[in-house]
């Protein structure tokens, strides 16, 4: 059994992990938020995207398009036990299919986010982009809407693909310079 097949919210100690304790002794806090996070959503994220936030995660961005700013102090969300609660509060009303679009990045200046979309590819999700600005809420989009289909129509309107996969998004990204 794999580490991300254990339902980590049931484990109160190592002894109640399966297979043997040295397995699981090199497991630290980090690899356990992201165990629940992904069980959560069922989901697994991309390695490269991990990669990046365990080199990069403090960091802030800016998202180019050849030399022009696009978006700026862009940050990535931190794996940690508030991801789920903060998404659920800060994005879901405004997000298209919280199961499958995972907020991962947001930008401080703007309130715009950067979703992993693993609606078409659960191996490979591609980037959406959300504009905070222009995001329709839930509530609104049904009030508005004659069917919950056209309400999901105006909810989808909320998310623009913006790289067809995590890598690809990485290459938008300019590191912000430190200010210390």
């Amino acid at each position: 059994m794999k580490q991300s097949d254990v339902n980590m919210e049931q484990v109160k100690s190592v002894s109640d992990l399966p297979g043997s304790k040295e397995e699981w002794i090199g497991m630290n806090d980090a690899d356990a938020k992201v165990i629940r996070i992904q069980q959560h959503y069922g989901i697994q994220f991309p390695q490269g995207y991990l990669d990046f936030i365990q080199l990069h995660g403090g960091m802030s961005f800016d998202r180019m398009q050849g030399t022009e700013v696009q978006d700026w102090d862009i940050r990535f969300h931190l794996l940690d036990d508030q991801f789920i609660a903060n998404n659920a509060e800060l994005v879901d009303e405004v997000n298209p299919d919280p199961q499958w679009i995972i907020p991962i990045v947001w930008s401080v200046s703007s309130g715009n986010n950067y979703l992993l979309d693993y609606r078409q590819n659960k191996e490979t999700p591609s980037v959406l982009f959300m504009e905070h600005e222009l995001a329709m809420v839930r509530e609104d989009a049904e009030s508005e809407a004659d069917t919950s289909e056209e309400a999901q129509r105006f909810m989808e309107e909320n998310v623009q693909p913006i790289a067809t996969h995590f890598e690809a998004f990485v290459t938008l990204l300019q590191a912000r310079p430190s200010l210390g």
